[in-house]
């Protein structure tokens, strides 16, 4: 059905606001950024200012495309687009701050931490939950049968990446008080951590089972599942260690079965 000009009009008009907002907040992450160039110094400051300034523009630019569905009969994939591509661009900048592994040691950024020593812990707890509820938004609005639905598979490792490495294991091995004001909050990231990744691996494994059929895909199971064993060890929860080691043999055995099948099939052909 063809858009009418009244809905065009009341569409420009409704959506002007929340448009001005998204080019105000993106004028203000570039400004951020040239100060950083001048001053290094404040690169850790802005890094994570720009990221809050992303998840207000992702979030804008989804209700800017409800506006879309709601007067127009018409879902903006542009505005989703951006809103996706600006939550990945700045998880990724974001994971090069604290750090981009998912399997080096738990305490191995220790120096990459001090130049987030600022960011307190509730901080850290609210930024990854903004990420978790902005990729939620993006992927709702976009829908199941979108063409990137098998990209949000990687935006949820990105987060499971970035909150892995926001988390001070030391600290969180040394606060052992309920009354340190530390106490919970570390408690909340270590539980978003683990319910992150959980979440994540069941993402790759329907992308693997509904899409991809890929190896590559079940070895990122893999590599989430040995995180949570090495966490569950590192907090003494010896009936998740069971449990996460059951779930990771049985991956792996899944993995060298595809691989030997691959590996005979070679064998055979001319």
């Amino acid at each position: 059905m063809a858009v009418s000009k009244d809905q065009k009009n009341l569409f420009n008009e409704k959506v002007r606001g929340y448009r001005n907002f998204s080019e105000d907040v993106k004028k203000e992450a570039a400004t951020l950024k040239a100060v950083a160039r001048k001053n290094p110094r404040l690169d850790s400051y802005v890094q994570v200012r720009t990221a809050i300034l992303s998840l207000q523009r992702s979030n804008t630019l989804v209700l800017m495309s409800r506006l879309s569905q709601e007067i127009q009969s018409i879902k903006n994939d542009s505005y989703l687009n951006e809103a996706r591509k600006e939550i990945g661009a700045r998880l990724g900048e974001l994971c090069k701050l604290v750090g981009e592994d998912l399997d080096s040691g738990l305490t191995e950024n220790s120096e990459k931490l001090e130049g987030i020593s600022e960011l307190s812990y509730p901080q850290r707890v609210r930024l990854v939950r903004g990420f978790r509820q902005a990729i939620e938004n993006v992927r709702q609005a976009m829908g199941e049968t979108s063409k990137w639905r098998w990209y949000f598979p990687d935006l949820q490792l990105k987060l499971v990446t970035l909150a892995r490495n926001l988390m001070d294991y030391k600290k969180y091995e040394r606060t052992r008080d309920p009354n340190d004001p530390d106490f919970e909050p570390l408690r909340d990231l270590m539980d978003f951590i683990l319910e992150a990744s959980q979440n994540a691996a069941q993402e790759y494994r329907s992308k693997y089972e509904l899409s991809t059929k890929e190896v590559s895909d079940l070895a990122v199971i893999r590599k989430i599942f040995e995180m949570q064993k090495r966490i569950y060890t590192f907090t003494g929860q010896r009936d998740e260690v069971a449990r996460v080691t059951t779930s990771l043999d049985s991956i792996s055995e899944k993995i060298e079965s595809i691989m030997a099948e691959k590996s005979g099939k070679k064998k055979k052909s001319p």
